[in-house]
């Protein structure tokens, strides 16, 4: 296995021209993570926007760890703004906190739900857009489209956060293209990047809407599966290492034939999560699972010790 966990993608926002003279500044919203992310909202000064699961809020969030009236937000003078929790199920956090009411400024971030972060900012509409595209362009790895680490770390910490809470298991599957080194000595980086694209979309294929699939590093993959049980998560390893054995990746009139091995792991309640340790833990889980996977032969799936 090849790994590269401490590489992320160099990011570059896009230059965008920008009017003469002085721009005027608006309230908006950008999504950070959840659903809906990379989307922009725009605010307007003075009225009070309701963020929520309801059709008819200001700031629709379609989360399902969001109650239908779960925020307001009231844009005030000076870059600020006022944020209300409108007693949600599951809270609205700030800077890690629950909170009932709390005044933010311009670039400060909140937590809905379990899923969705957006920061709040004041800028004209073409910072606001460049902030639009940083912020996808932050979460994204370049060459498959998929999440991109960064991201994942922070979705595995809400996650199991939110399953211990709520006590629903968290599967975890790391995910690894067997003798991946082969297919860019054999066919070139070229070949070997458009393997991974294919990969890509065959993991997409595979899993449910409400999954995240994230690159990990190199070749490995990572799927978070949210309510899903060690049975459910070994059947979804099978379906996927099926998938990618049935596929064939064409680069210059080659047929490269693709397996995978992968370890699956389950975070259980009631353990009471521990940032950065328990996050630690199910991905270590997973890699021991493997590992094993790889040294039984490859294009297998192993799961952890329950």
């Amino acid at each position: 296995m090849t790994r590269r966990l401490d590489q992320e993608p160099e990011q570059t926002a896009a230059v965008l021209p920008r009017a003469d003279g002085p721009a005027e500044k608006r309230p908006y919203l950008v999504v950070l993570s959840g659903p809906q992310f990379g989307e922009l909202v725009d605010l307007s000064p003075g009225v009070e926007a309701i963020i929520g699961r309801r059709a008819d809020a200001e700031v629709p969030i379609h989360d399902d760890g969001v109650s239908r009236r779960h925020a307001s937000i009231l844009p005030a003078e000076g870059g600020t703004a006022l944020l209300r929790d409108l007693g949600s199920q599951n809270g609205t956090h700030l800077e890690g906190k629950r909170i009932a009411e709390a005044h933010i400024r311009d670039g400060q971030r909140f937590q809905i739900g379990a899923h969705t972060l957006i920061k709040f900012v004041c800028s004209d509409e073409v910072e606001a857009e460049a902030q639009r595209r940083l912020a996808r362009g932050a979460l994204l790895e370049p060459l498959t489209g998929l999440h991109n680490r960064r991201y994942l770390l922070d979705r595995l910490s809400t996650e199991l956060a939110a399953g211990q809470r709520h006590r629903r298991p968290l599967a975890l599957l790391l995910v690894d293209v067997d003798h991946f080194k082969k297919v860019n000595d054999g066919h070139g980086h070229a070949a070997g990047d458009e393997a991974l694209r294919l990969l890509a979309r065959v993991l997409q294929g595979a899993v449910r809407k409400e999954d995240v699939v994230a690159r990990f590093g190199g070749e490995e993959f990572v799927i978070l599966a949210r309510e899903t049980s060690l049975a459910g998560a070994r059947a979804l390893g099978e379906r996927i290492r099926r998938a990618v054995e049935r596929s064939r990746c064409t680069f210059q009139g080659a047929e490269i034939a693709l397996t995978v091995s992968v370890g699956v792991a389950v975070g259980q309640a009631p353990p009471a999560f521990e940032p950065g340790k328990t996050e630690h833990q199910l991905l270590e889980a997973a890699d021991r699972a493997l590992y094993r996977a790889k040294r039984q032969g490859r294009n297998r799936v192993v799961s952890a010790a329950p």
